[in-house]
């Protein structure tokens, strides 16, 4: 009698239904938020993951599929950002770009409740956007998801791990508070320490966490440039309405990552309590032979997530595509509630950043095939209308704020 391999299952019945769900809930809203679905090949070359998770990992060290063919030596997926980025750089893709990704990964490690060898990702990645703005911005997506899709009672942890030159200088210091702890520290500490530095706060030990709660923070030993990028993170987060905890000792454990890094935990998964991880990684895309290109994104687990939930998921319509275009930071309150108007439609609804001149925000709405362009400022805070320019046949015309959702609904749909 044939078995299906450890650390993988059969997906069938109620539980495949409720994964089609997700995934389709998925497609709907990351769609509707200026995302494009990308496919990538589920084995690529092993170096390719080699470079960019990283060799002192433990996703390389000890999880990768390998396989060895004609001399070459391939691996199985094990994340997708690496992928995306290869496939960015090789189909020569233009920026600013938005992916969104739907498929399996591998790894292997030691199954547990909700995680297994062969496992789904959900996935968005926001390449060539370098302002704090689009970090928060894609924090808000992964909140505004789960509330669609009836997730509750999840929180959201926040820190920044600085830029290289910030991590230099703060190794030393954490090294000299160590050296009088090096007794108290497992094995695997010492050894990461060494190897990959920032991964010791990863460790589940509870007399490492001691000394780690004593220790000195990256977050409080960044640069100038690091410091006022995590400032203004926080304050577009507050201006969202997002509730977050600041967790100093939060790492990623891959070594792509820069600055901003955030998960959301759901306490009823016990120590695998992550549904979603991510962050910045401004670095990578050099590393992999491309261009200095800003990026963020973040990857969820579907399976583990629907451990919590017990309810049916919606699946949303698409129609056209608007682009908001504020002109000011103060506005942000007033254009997120006018992006969630618009979504709440049905309508595809991306945010330019209100931190840059109207031109830029339009020639972006240009290349994202934005259908209309709503551009909100003084004028249109002080007469009580929204602009809104047909990007197709370059009118403009004023629609006032209590006439929108009429205007809307006579929109036509694609």
């Amino acid at each position: 009698m044939y078995q299906k391999p450890k650390g993988t299952r059969d997906l069938f019945d109620k539980e495949l239904r409720r994964l089609q769900a997700m995934n389709a809930a998925a497609r709907d809203f990351f769609t509707r938020n200026g995302y494009e679905e990308i496919r990538t090949p589920s084995f690529e070359f092993a170096a390719l993951f080699d470079r960019s998770i990283g060799t002192t990992t433990d996703i390389v060290e000890h999880e990768i599929y390998r396989f060895e063919v004609n001399k070459k030596t391939y691996a199985l997926r094990p994340e997708g950002t690496a992928s995306v980025l290869r496939a960015f750089i090789e189909n020569k893709l233009t920026l600013p770009a938005r992916f969104l990704y739907i498929c399996s990964m591998y790894r292997r490690e030691r199954p547990q409740k909700g995680r297994y060898r062969e496992f789904q990702q959900i996935g968005i990645e926001l390449l060539g956007e370098n302002k704090p703005f689009f970090d928060a911005e894609i924090i808000d997506q992964g909140k505004r998801y789960l509330v669609l899709i009836g997730a509750k009672d999840f929180t959201i942890e926040l820190n920044s791990i600085g830029c290289p030159d910030c991590r230099g200088k703060y190794r030393e210091k954490l090294g000299s508070f160590l050296q009088n702890h090096m007794t108290d520290l497992c094995s695997d500490c010492k050894r990461r320490f060494e190897r990959n530095f920032l991964r010791i706060f990863d460790c589940k030990k509870e007399t490492c966490q001691r000394v780690y709660d004593e220790a000195p923070k990256i977050t409080d030993n960044l640069c100038h440039e690091c410091a006022e990028h995590y400032h203004k993170v926080k304050e577009y987060l507050n201006q969202f309405g997002i509730d977050y905890a600041e967790n100093k000792k939060l790492v990623r454990g891959l070594d792509y990552y820069t600055r901003t890094v955030f998960e959301f935990k759901h306490g009823g998964l016990g120590a695998q309590d992550t549904i979603i991880a991510g962050g910045r990684y401004d670095l990578l895309m050099r590393e992999l032979g491309g261009q200095d290109t800003p990026c963020t994104g973040w990857a969820m687990g579907p399976e583990r997530l629907l451990l919590t939930m017990s309810e049916d998921l919606p699946v949303l319509d698409q129609k056209e595509t608007f682009y908001i275009a504020g002109m000011g930071e103060r506005y942000i309150t007033k254009i997120v509630r006018l992006r969630d108007q618009i979504q709440g439609k049905g309508h595809r609804c991306l945010l330019g950043d209100p931190g840059e001149p109207i031109k830029i925000q339009v020639k972006r709405a240009n290349k994202c095939n934005a259908t209309y362009t709503v551009i909100y400022g003084e004028d249109e805070e002080k007469n009580g209308y929204y602009t809104v320019k047909n990007m197709q046949l370059g009118e403009q015309q004023k629609v006032l704020i209590q006439e929108f959702d009429a205007f809307l609904a006579n929109v036509r749909g694609k």
